[in-house]
């Protein structure tokens, strides 16, 4: 077991200056491939990484409860490498925020946001009830060893969980969420619309004889390689992304889990004349 602490190498200046960029191996000084609990200078926590700790038939089953949430989509902002405003037809520009287009979906349930004034489920959920019920187990154990090893973010994040509308939040754990990305190389970014007192985490499933893909805290130096059944905890609030993929051929494949409490989901209230259209699970209508 690695326990270290980590020096920061680049300035905030140069830190901001990659924000949105693709980055690559240059900026690992020291890769992590065992087991390691890794903090800043002054003791926080920056991440827990943990090898062989989530079955590989677990696993499977969120890949293949999940899958279908998998979309192209240009929603996600500065972690696709730009972010900005939609440009319509006729030139001008739109409120609406986009990024470039990325193969990701969204499992669980979501709060309300400019284009959509009610808390529901994701598109994915509604559509594919039975396939994201076979996939609970998957997030139950991310949810347990989530308690086991950052027991006071997860204490945290349970509480608000607990207190939440629980229409909205995924049984018996503390996420309202899953992000499910496919192939996605993300930029320097920094996560937001998740809950800032919690701890992001990060679960990857592999097909193919290819490498890279390194998780990277840039402003750290430090990499982290993810193989099926491995485990990361880390704090999203900082500016990280991975590594470009090696060898990367048409039957390769990486599908990554992020799951999270999205920050607002404890205000979930849907207006009187929206509540027939926040179904619930048996086919009645909710209640809030």
């Amino acid at each position: 077991m690695i326990n270290k602490k980590f020096k920061k190498i680049l300035t905030e200046q140069q830190a901001d200056n990659i924000y949105k960029k693709h980055i690559g191996e240059e900026y690992i000084t020291e890769l992590i491939t065992e087991d390691a609990n890794g903090y800043d200078m002054y003791g926080n926590l920056l991440f827990k990484f943990r090898k062989n700790v989530i079955p590989l038939e677990t696993l499977k089953l969120g890949v293949d409860s999940f899958k279908d949430s998998i979309q192209w989509t240009e929603s996600r902002g500065a972690a696709s490498g730009f972010s900005g405003k939609r440009t319509r037809a006729d030139g001008t520009i739109s409120n609406t925020s986009v990024g470039q287009h990325v193969e990701s979906g969204v499992v669980g349930f979501m709060d309300k946001s400019a284009m959509i004034r009610y808390c529901r489920k994701t598109a994915f959920t509604r559509s594919y009830f039975d396939k994201y019920k076979e996939g609970l187990p998957f997030i139950k154990l991310v949810d347990d060893k989530y308690k086991e090893l950052c027991p006071q973010y997860y204490a945290r994040q349970k509480n608000i969980a607990e207190g939440t509308n629980q229409n909205y939040v995924i049984p018996d754990t503390s996420f309202t969420t899953v992000t499910v990305n496919k192939n996605f190389r993300t930029a320097v970014h920094k996560d937001a619309g998740d809950f800032t007192e919690g701890f992001g985490n990060l679960v990857v499933y592999r097909e193919g004889d290819w490498s890279g893909g390194y998780f990277i805290l840039p402003e750290y130096g430090v990499g982290i390689d993810l193989k099926n059944t491995d485990i990361l905890f880390v704090d999203v609030h900082k500016y990280h992304c991975n590594t470009g993929f090696k060898n990367f051929t048409d039957d390769c494949l990486r599908v990554s889990f992020v799951l999270y409490y999205r920050e607002y989901m404890y205000k979930c209230k849907a207006p009187k004349d929206e509540l027939l259209r926040v179904k619930i699970d048996q086919g009645g209508y909710n209640k809030l």
